[in-house]
């Protein structure tokens, strides 16, 4: 065989065997990114039933304090369901959280005029839990997010990106 073609298959297979190196590297860190943002994602979907049960918590409070609290409260509070946090980033994800977010700023806004509620030890305790849930939510979707853009990243890494693209690997989305 003449030196030409050694030295030809060679660097031919040495190429080949960087890009299967680098193909392996992007499979093992975008199986770790898919595993630590599912983990994150389901993370999330806990703490927003926890804030879901704190929230029917701070209506039940108000209901056997006898305030009055408009029906259409109730109505949307009921409309929440937690298997719509099953989904991060669906429409029936981002309408239940947001929901959740309205109802907590509508409830503290009839409890601030009622010094009853205030002194109430179960609805101090379940708005406390709430407001942890919040910043423990926020967190959490940071670090979803983070997790997001490097499966992204790496699933769209110019060498290996047309392999993705072959079993149609899709790009997640960021949650706000």
């Amino acid at each position: 065989m003449p030196d030409a073609l050694r030295i030809t298959l060679i660097v031919i297979a040495s190429i080949v065997a960087a890009w299967l190196l680098l193909l392996i590297v992007n499979l093992i860190f975008v199986g770790s990114y898919l595993s630590i943002f599912n983990k994150h994602r389901r993370a999330i979907v806990v703490i927003l039933c926890t804030k879901l049960e704190n929230m029917q918590k701070l209506f039940a409070v108000i209901h056997q304090s006898g305030v009055d609290v408009d029906n259409r409260l109730t109505m949307l509070l009921n409309d929440v369901h937690p298997e719509d946090f099953n989904e991060v980033g669906s429409q029936a994800y981002q309408k239940s959280n947001n929901g959740l977010s309205y109802l907590y700023d509508e409830i503290m806004f009839v409890a601030n005029h009622n010094s009853d509620l205030l002194n109430n030890a179960d609805f101090i305790q379940a708005k406390n839990n709430i407001i942890e849930s919040d910043q423990i939510y926020r967190n959490n979707v940071m670090m979803y997010n983070a997790d997001v853009l490097g499966y992204n990243y790496w699933i769209r890494f110019l060498p290996c990106a047309f392999v993705f693209k072959l079993f149609r690997v899709k790009k997640k989305q960021i949650i706000s």
